[in-house]
């Protein structure tokens, strides 16, 4: 088996997939209810399905790496990926529909699988500015998916997008076996004897501390795409487009974090790091709540959120690097762990946001709970351990 290592654009585009096959369809929801002849309610479960799925492949594909490699794996996952974003466009009702939308999320493998090639590979602090590099590339999909999937839509019909995403994903199997090379040399021995050495991972404190970092920072993605579309539709009465290009800020100040980390790492120790994009979590959503209060311009919301989204951008490669160190022999494990638990956290925060935001003010629902989530993360970030 080959040594060498799978190029940067080969880890970022199976870890950014996962991203972009999750947003892209959201513009076209309504369209969908139409085609499937089925209420808002019922095709928002693609999403729903979606999520749940990405929960499961994120505890499966870790431990399936470890016991039988990185690409065997994403190959297989792959596969299923191409042949479910296929089986979504011949879909003939609802439900055959969201059980196809639920074996897409297989693509959600490509950011366990990324992570962990990533741990086999580098060490310290080339590790984290390799983390930030990826999380740089697939920062792409929640900027540019809303927006294509619209234009598909518009354009071609909703149902094509999944006829792209599956070119899409035939492209990246191409990718992965031409590019890919095995990484794992370590692998376990059997599922049973990986399994046994789960206590070694769960009572670690290497483990939590950054597994609970990257979780909570990660749903405030999650609490701000639910969030700040209402309240940029009923307190700014805008536009679906203009509503879209506001939402690009937010990738747009999570990409400068990931660059200058790389910068930052050789300097500075992971908790300090931590604790510092920690507070940027809560600095701008309370600079948020300010502005809002002094101007009554959408741009006095949205402006101060991308200094949130720059310390998530710090945060994540720093966090991803401690976690997949925390016990190198189970390093799939931790990588898929992790990942649930960042999916699961998000879903919940921005569920619970979701549910209340009509039966207040709706920027301080909001704001309030972006600050929770800030402060939670701030709290864990202490705990690190250098």
């Amino acid at each position: 088996m080959s040594t060498s290592a799978p190029t940067n654009i080969t880890l970022s585009a199976i870890a950014g997939i996962y991203i972009l096959a999750q947003v892209i369809i959201v513009p076209a929801l309504p369209d969908l209810g139409i085609i499937f002849s089925s209420d808002y309610r019922t095709i928002q479960l693609s999403v729903s399905a979606f999520s749940i799925g990405a929960a499961i492949v994120n505890l499966i594909a870790g431990p399936l790496s470890d016991r039988f490699g990185r690409r065997p794996i994403a190959i297989s996952f792959f596969i299923i990926f191409i042949m479910s974003s296929l089986g979504s466009f011949f879909s003939e009702n609802i439900y055959v529909f969201l059980f196809f939308r639920f074996l897409q999320a297989t693509s959600a493998a490509g950011m366990v699988l990324a992570r962990v090639i990533v741990g086999d590979i580098y060490k310290g602090d080339k590790a984290t500015i390799m983390f930030g590099y990826i999380s740089t590339i697939m920062a792409i999909g929640p900027l540019v998916g809303p927006l294509l999937g619209g234009l598909i839509s518009d354009y071609f019909g909703s149902m094509q997008i999944f006829n792209f995403l599956t070119v899409l994903g035939f492209f990246l199997f191409v990718l992965i076996i031409v590019d890919l090379k095995e990484t794992n040399f370590h692998r376990s021995k059997s599922m049973l004897s990986q399994i046994r050495s789960y206590p070694l991972l769960l009572s670690s404190m290497k483990f939590w501390p950054p597994t609970l970092v990257s979780a909570f920072s990660f749903s405030i993605f999650g609490i701000f795409f639910v969030g700040a579309p209402f309240v940029a539709a009923t307190v700014y009465n805008l536009s679906p487009s203009q509503i879209g290009l506001l939402m690009a800020l937010m990738p747009l100040g999570f990409v400068p974090g990931n660059i200058i980390v790389g910068k930052l790492v050789p300097r500075y120790s992971t908790k300090l790091l931590l604790i510092f994009g920690s507070v940027l979590l809560i600095i701008g959503p309370l600079l948020s709540l300010l502005t809002t209060n002094l101007y009554n311009h959408q741009l006095s919301f949205f402006l101060p959120m991308m200094v949130m989204a720059f310390g998530t951008g710090i945060i994540w490669p720093v966090a991803n690097t401690a976690i997949i160190h925390s016990v190198p022999s189970l390093a799939g494990s931790a990588s898929g762990i992790s990942s649930a638990l960042m999916v699961t956290t998000s879903a919940i925060s921005s569920g619970v946001l979701g549910w209340n935001i009509e039966n207040g003010d709706p920027i301080l629902m909001l704001v309030s709970m972006l600050i929770l989530v800030g402060a939670t993360t701030l709290a864990s970030s202490f705990f690190i351990k250098n």
